[in-house]
């Protein structure tokens, strides 16, 4: 296998970015912040020198690589004031606008995991592995996650 798990740079970029984004918009809230951030991590991917196993490796790396980054963006001073979603924001569908605000209620890591899981597929044991976090700590955020989500939908109808 090459570097990029015979990907190319620009493959890379065409398959990932959106998700890559929404992590990011999910994160910080912002999304000129989540475009530098998703930028960032396509540096640190150039500069990257150990090859990745497989396509799977590649986009576990560049998830990992971008939550940590966005912690790293709430520890920088240039934390700002976040900016609304817009329509321009095509990479999430209209359903996932509609709960975009309630999404927003719930913390990083919170918003993190369930990004993960129903929209990634990951299990709680991968998701875990992904975001340094016990495996029972993921279920259970999980758990309580759905319950609050059901709890704002509910009152929301």
């Amino acid at each position: 296998m090459n570097m990029f798990a015979g990907l190319s740079v620009h493959e890379i970029v065409q398959t990932y970015s959106d998700t890559l984004i929404r992590i990011a918009v999910q994160q910080t809230k912002n999304m000129s912040e989540a475009e530098d951030i998703v930028q960032e991590v396509y540096m640190k991917l150039m500069r990257q020198k150990k090859p990745f196993d497989s396509e799977a490796h590649l986009k576990a790396w560049l998830i990992k690589v971008t939550f940590n980054k966005c912690k790293d963006y709430f520890k920088s001073s240039r934390v700002k004031k976040t900016v609304p979603i817009t329509e321009e924001m095509t990479f999430f569908s209209k359903e996932e606008q509609i709960v975009l605000p309630e999404i927003f209620e719930l913390d990083p890591n919170e918003r993190l995991i369930v990004y993960l899981h129903y929209y990634e597929g990951y299990t709680t044991a991968e998701i875990a592995n992904l975001i340094d976090m016990k495996v029972n700590t993921v279920g259970s955020k999980l758990r309580r996650v759905r319950m609050k989500l059901k709890v704002i939908l509910e009152e929301g109808s």
